[in-house]
């Protein structure tokens, strides 16, 4: 109900005015700030004086995701310091450089064909990067962090929600002491395995490590390449983790052997989460196009997405556990390990952003290859994209997180959006791509697209599914997948 109400009290005076920070409700107001203050000063923010007071004014449940808020002075002040914290803060933004260059772009060479209300393939998610309270780096706000056990029920229930099953990959600094607390706990949708951040100075995930591994402790010790070589005697599944998060970059030329990459990390990056913050939307498109460009010279690390959920930012609990999630074709959820490894996996943002599968067959064959998949052959090349629709009208069920999610859309003028779907080779050139309108997509039936392209030699074909706001003027990636290799 707040929802509704929220959304009537902002839409009624768009029409006759923008919106501003003013108008924003006070839910809204604090999770800006806090996203703000983490990243102005990256450690011991909570000392900031703004931080203290606005817990000191909400009462905020953690299990939850809920602030309760009072009609007090106390609120109202501090309700009109942070709007002078933000408006401070707020400066003129261009348009997104790469939603202009979209603009620019030629027409694709091949078109795209679209099929509605197919029944997709099942699938099951792979929640990776999930930190928890026993994660030996950020020690302090331990009252906005998860135990693994408390983590651990809150996906199992957004998976029944769902209807769905899945794995987690609890990635604890120097630690898979997460796994050990809750791998004993019987569970018919969830299955951990044992896993690490390792490393301070490079860092990687180590997913499905072998137990006892002796160098778990050490990770801090080596850097770049060494890592990598190091981690191999883990015997896991070996991810670079946010390759463009720091500064400078870790090149994909010194990956080695690293068997993934992670090309998206956290959602923060996303519109909601930046109309007034400070975080950087390219890292993890840079992050995604060292990716591509490492396709370019044959290396084939999977690429996924990863959460990196260290601690509860009020009213996106969910969002930033559960997203961004990645997603496997296939119910054997226990073998999740080959999968990896094979890369038949996508990725995607959000709630409502479709869960990706692709696949291609030459138009003689009858079977078709996965993602990750090599395909050998000439001639014409079938591509399909099944796009599952099924969960993406499953909100998340924080009021919280939908009131902001409100504001946000108002703020920005939701009838403006567009999703786009965009296949590429191994050039990183688009092949194809087309324009679909969200609105008019029924949740209950899924689509697939399909593009038929000559092939005469090496060659790659993957997707990505992007949202397109005219009116921000910015684009979002949604979903993306890895591809299918031709000729390797």
């Amino acid at each position: 109900m707040k929802f509704i109400l929220l959304f009537i009290f902002v839409a009624q005076p768009l029409l006759a005015r923008e919106l501003t920070v003013k108008d924003a409700p006070l839910e809204w107001l604090i999770t800006q700030t806090i996203l703000l203050k983490t990243q102005e000063s990256q450690e011991h923010f909570e000392q900031d004086d703004l931080f203290k007071e606005i817990f000191q004014t909400i009462k905020y449940n953690t299990d939850l995701d809920e602030m309760v808020l009072h009609s007090s002075e106390k609120t109202n002040t501090l309700k009109l310091k942070l709007i002078d914290y933000l408006e401070a803060k707020t400066s003129t933004k261009s348009a997104d450089p790469l939603y202009n260059n979209w603009k620019q772009e030629q027409p694709a060479p091949y078109e795209v064909e679209i099929t509605e209300n197919i029944t997709p393939e099942n699938g099951f998610y792979v929640f990776n990067h999930v930190h928890t309270n026993i994660s030996q780096d950020n020690r302090e706000l331990k009252w906005l962090k998860l135990s693994p056990q408390k983590t651990f029920s809150i996906i199992e229930g957004f998976l029944s929600k769902r209807d769905s099953t899945g794995v987690v990959n609890f990635c604890d600094h120097d630690t898979d002491r997460a796994f050990d607390l809750v791998s004993s706990i019987e569970s018919e949708n969830l299955i951990p395995l044992r896993s690490i951040e390792w490393g301070g100075r490079t860092h990687m995930n180590l997913v499905d490590i072998k137990e006892n591994w002796d160098l778990i402790d050490q990770g801090r010790e080596y850097a770049g390449e060494e890592s990598i070589i190091m981690s191999r005697s883990s015997q896991g599944f070996r991810i670079i983790n946010h390759p463009n998060g720091g500064d400078p970059a870790f090149p994909y030329t010194s990956w080695l052997d690293a068997d993934g990459v992670e090309v998206w990390n956290t959602v923060l990056e996303n519109s909601p989460y930046k109309v007034i913050s400070k975080f950087n939307p390219s890292n993890n498109r840079q992050a995604l196009k060292q990716w591509s460009d490492s396709l370019k010279i044959g290396k084939r690390h999977t690429a996924m997405a990863g959460s990196d959920f260290h601690f509860i930012i009020p009213c996106l609990r969910d969002r930033t556990l559960f997203y961004p999630a990645n997603y496997i074709p296939g119910d054997n959820s226990a073998n999740v390990r080959a999968n990896l490894f094979n890369g038949n996996v996508s990725f995607l943002t959000g709630p409502t952003a479709p869960k990706l599968n692709l696949k291609a067959k030459f138009a003689s064959d009858r079977d078709w290859a996965k993602m990750g998949s090599t395909l050998n052959g000439t001639g014409e090349l079938v591509v399909a994209i099944e796009a599952d629709l099924r969960d993406s009208n499953k909100l998340l069920k924080s009021a919280c997180y939908n009131t902001i999610n409100a504001f946000f859309n108002v703020l920005t003028f939701w009838k403006k959006r567009r999703w786009e779907i965009r296949f590429y080779n191994l050039a990183g050139e688009v092949l194809a791509k087309k324009e679909l309108n969200a609105r008019k997509l029924n949740h209950d039936d899924s689509f697939s697209a399909t593009i038929r392209i000559p092939i005469t030699g090496t060659q790659i074909v993957r997707a990505e599914l992007w949202e397109i706001n005219r009116k921000a003027e910015s684009v979002d990636l949604l979903s993306a997948t890895n591809p299918v290799y031709i000729n390797w």
